[in-house]
Parts: C-alpha cells; sequence; structure tokens
C-alpha cells in the first residue's frame, strides 16, 4: 500500500529512545532514535505529547534528505503514553503535482508552514520572488498553518484554470499527508502495533506485560478453575554469552522460547520475563497434571545452533498451582518464583513445586549460598544421575583436574557422563563396585579408587571418589561426589 505512496519513505514506532522501522525494511529493525536525539525534534515530540496532538515536525535533518518533514502521533495505550508513531515525507515531493504544472505554464510559487510552537512561517520550497503572490491558500494541518501561494513569471493575470490548478494540487497534498495520519491510526488500534507492544522482539513470544495482562484477565474470569504457573531460566546462561558471545546466547532464548511455544501454547501462555528468564500458565491445570507436564517437557532437547555448531544447557523450573497454593496472579508467580530460586540453591538443572515453609532467603544458617558453597570448594565435586550416568553439574575445579577450559569443552570430553571420567579399562568395575555400595535403597554412600585420563596431556591420574546417592523425585538416584587425588601406591578400597 505505501509503495503507491513515493513521498512516504519511512514509516517508525519510537518507544522511549529505540526505533522499529516498520517500513520499508523487510523485516523490523530495532535501533536509536536519531529524531529525538536532536534537541529541537525532541521539544516538538514533546508538546505533541503533552497536547496529545498530532503534529508535523521540520523541516528536519534526516539521512540523504536534509529537509525531510515528519508526521508525529503520540500513542497512549489505557491512557499511558508509550511512545510515538512517526511517518518521514520527503519535502522536495511535497505538492510536485502543482509544482509541476505552475511551472510548465510559467508560474512561480511558495509553499510555507509555520512552526508548531509558533506563528512565524518557514518556507519548505519557493521560486515566488518576494511577497507577489497572485493566488493564495492557507489551511491548518498537523498542528501547523500551511500557505501555497503563486503568481505568473510574466507578472500578467492568472487564469482561472490555474487557480483550480493550485487547489488540485493542494488537495492531492492533503491527500497524502492525510494518509500518513491514516497509517499511524492503523498501526495504533490495528494488530500490528498490538503485536509489537505484546510480542517479545528477540523470541517472538508474548512480553511480560502481555503475560501479566492475559494471566490477570483469565484468573479474573475463572477464580475457581485450577491454574499452573511456571518460571523457568537457562542456567549459567551468563557463561553463554560470556564464553560465546551475545549472539550465541540470542540463539539460546530463541531456541528455547520455540521449545516452550511448541509444548504449552495450546495448554496456555508462555512468555519472556526478560533475560533468560521465562513464564508459563496452564489453564484448567491442577498441580500433578503440571507436575506431569513439566516432567515430559524435562525430555526435551535442550541445545542450540550457532556458527553451525550445536551446544546444550540444562534449565531450572519451579511451580506453584492456583487457587490450592495461592489467591492471585501476583502471589501465584511469587510462590513460582520461590520454587524457582529453590531449585537454585540446589545446584540447578532440575524442577521444583512450591511447598509451604519455602522462603526465597537464599541463605543457609552460616550465611553463604549453596551454590557458592559447590562452585567454590577447594577441591573437585560433581553430581551424576544413576539411570543414565549424566554429569548434571561439575564445578571449575574438576574442569582443572580433566584440563578443560569450559563446560561446554568438559561435556564435550566426557560426553557428559560420568563413565567419561574413568580410563576405559576401569569402567565397569569401577561402576559395579559403586553401586554394590549403594545397594537398592534410597540412599546409601560409596568410595572408589580408580583412574581418570586427563584432555591435554593424556595422564593418567589416580583419584578417590567419595559420593553420597540419594533419590530425587524428579532424576530418581542421583550422587553427590567429591574428587580428590590420591597416591598410586595407596591400596584401593
Amino acid at each position: 500500500m505505501l509503495k503507491k505512496y513515493p513521498d512516504i519513505y519511512s514509516l517508525q514506532l519510537i518507544h522511549g529512545y529505540q526505533t522499529i522501522n516498520v517500513y520499508h525494511k523487510k523485516a523490523t529493525e530495532v535501533g536509536q532514535s536519531s529524531l529525538l536525539h536532536d534537541g529541537e525534534s525532541r521539544k516538538i515530540f514533546e508538546y505533541c505529547r503533552q497536547k496529545r496532538i498530532n503534529g508535523i515536525v521540520g523541516p528536519i535533518k534526516t539521512g540523504k534528505d536534509k529537509n525531510s518533514l515528519a508526521v508525529c502521533k503520540p500513542i497512549f495505550i489505557k491512557d499511558k503514553f508509550w511512545g510515538y508513531a512517526v511517518a518521514m515525507i520527503k519535502r522536495k515531493d511535497l505538492c510536485k503535482p502543482t509544482f509541476k504544472k505552475l511551472d510548465k505554464l510559467g508560474y512561480d510559487y511558495r509553499i510555507s508552514k509555520t512552526h508548531i510552537m509558533t506563528g512565524s512561517y518557514h518556507t519548505l520550497s519557493s521560486t515566488l520572488k518576494k511577497d507577489n503572490a497572485q493566488a493564495k491558500v492557507t489551511f491548518r494541518l498537523g498542528g501547523c498553518s500551511w500557505k501555497l501561494e503563486a503568481a505568473r513569471k510574466d507578472a500578467g493575470q492568472m487564469s482561472h484554470e490555474i487557480k483550480y490548478g493550485i487547489l488540485s494540487g493542494l488537495v492531492i497534498m492533503v491527500i497524502n499527508t492525510a494518509l500518513a495520519a491514516f497509517l499511524l491510526n492503523y498501526l495504533e488500534r490495528g494488530r500490528r502495533l498490538a503485536k509489537l507492544v505484546d510480542t517479545d522482539y528477540l523470541t517472538d513470544i508474548m512480553s511480560r506485560q502481555a503475560f501479566d495482562r492475559e494471566a490477570y484477565k483469565y484468573l479474573e474470569k475463572h477464580p475457581d478453575e485450577p491454574a499452573v504457573a511456571a518460571l523457568i531460566d537457562i542456567d549459567d546462561f551468563k557463561n553463554i554469552n560470556d564464553l560465546y558471545g551475545h549472539e550465541a546466547g540470542d540463539e539460546a532464548l530463541k531456541a528455547f522460547a520455540s521449545l516452550l511455544k511448541r509444548e504449552f501454547t495450546d495448554q496456555g501462555l508462555v512468555c519472556r520475563n526478560g533475560g533468560d528468564e521465562f513464564a508459563v500458565l496452564l489453564k484448567q491445570t491442577d498441580l500433578e497434571e503440571g507436575r506431569a507436564a513439566f516432567e515430559k517437557f524435562y525430555q526435551s532437547d535442550f541445545s542450540f545452533t550457532y556458527q553451525s555448531k550445536i551446544y546444550r544447557y540444562t534449565i531450572s523450573l519451579g511451580f506453584a498451582a492456583y487457587p490450592d497454593q495461592a489467591s492471585s496472579r501476583e502471589d501465584l508467580m511469587n510462590k513460582a518464583d520461590i520454587a524457582l530460586y529453590d531449585v537454585k540453591l540446589t545446584g540447578k538443572g532440575a524442577m521444583q513445586a512450591f511447598k509451604p515453609g519455602m522462603v526465597k532467603d537464599g541463605r543457609t544458617q552460616l550465611g553463604f549460598k549453596l551454590e557458592d558453597v559447590a562452585l567454590n570448594l577447594p577441591g573437585a565435586f560433581f553430581i551424576f544421575q544413576q539411570d543414565n550416568g549424566k554429569i548434571l553439574f561439575a564445578n571449575s575445579e574438576l574442569l582443572k583436574m580433566v584440563e578443560c577450559d569450559d563446560v561446554e569443552d568438559f561435556n564435550n570430553y566426557v560426553g557428559q557422563n560420568f563413565k567419561g571420567l574413568i580410563a576405559p579399562e576401569e569402567q565397569a568395575e569401577t561402576m559395579r563396585k559403586i553401586y554394590q555400595q549403594t545397594g537398592d535403597g534410597d540412599e546409601g554412600r560409596a568410595v572408589a579408587d580408580y583412574h581418570l585420563v586427563t584432555k591435554m596431556t593424556h595422564k593418567r591420574l589416580p583419584v578417590r571418589a567419595v559420593g553420597h546417592m540419594v533419590k530425587n523425585q524428579f532424576f530418581g538416584k542421583i550422587h553427590y561426589v567429591i574428587l580428590k587425588l590420591r597416591p598410586e601406591d595407596e591400596s584401593k578400597i
């Protein structure tokens, strides 16, 4: 539609100091707003916001066209200011049909407008000398007064045909400018603006404000129906950004959002809360049904591709039930947040339902976070799952012992499996000894001596693993293991 009106060359949404170009880029592009960096333009935009009027700003210097006009419309959502919709118009094309006709028939012209905040006229385009106009039309548009003037170049009389031509050209200009206002109104009312406001720009799922609004409306409308809310985040997301760059982090967020959307959209609401945290609301779902749904989700392949390489990650999830555990949307999300925090304190990579007595304290009685204790133990420490040997957590000391640069390097070397930490010829016997000691119960302890082969120097390190096996409601039997070097001549246990 806009291609039919080439005088409009840019259509933008400005939120804060961010500009979203919605025309005529092939895809939505977000960048800094140059309009608001100009002091004079910023004053006019603010004036339009305060007066709640559409305004025409300019001429202003923007890009290649140094004399553009900006049609500005303040956007208010539920009576709260959101930003501006702006159409940029090529000044040189303004009234072009009229000017061409006047010039061909031997007439000079001048088009002028007032500043939106003052009454003085400013000439936009003119071939007319001084004030010898023979025809003049004035009108109001975009908060400004406009004036179109014309006179014969040979000082003769102006025919009625030419006067009519001026008015016809003027109508064309007004129609085109009105078109810009129409498009801005469409953006404000239409689905595209709603999508921009209610959709997270990176992941293409709901924004937090849309999720909060829709969740509130749903629970208000169905106060007696069960629902389950979850807060989920990507474990050690900062490490992904630090190790591989923010573009890799963006790919991780988009990949995880796609999983959430595929799994839960038909059952409820999914949003990105911000950063690497996401939220889910499952409608008509009780606590146990929610638990089953999240356990199924945990079987997904949590990975993303960046520069043709696949990277894997883990997630932590906390959830709570409405109305059994919470009386409102705010209370429900707070309980889910507390449950998520409880997961973080026990090593990440797991999920947990809210339970009475949980508090978001984050400290042990000694005043230290449990996560910090695990990460900073003066020795190698890891957690693995008994059923499949999958390593769920490894601290930095273990990475150093194995001679790996980072978690991704470690997982690739050991196959993210406990057996990868044992010399191949000792794997079967070592695993037999450990499981023999822990037994078939829900808790047990084991000690095993074996050799670990390092990645870089291929050293065979004699080590002793001291482990504690417990049964976890989500992962089954898991082993907490401290690994330390031992003298080569020490008797094996």
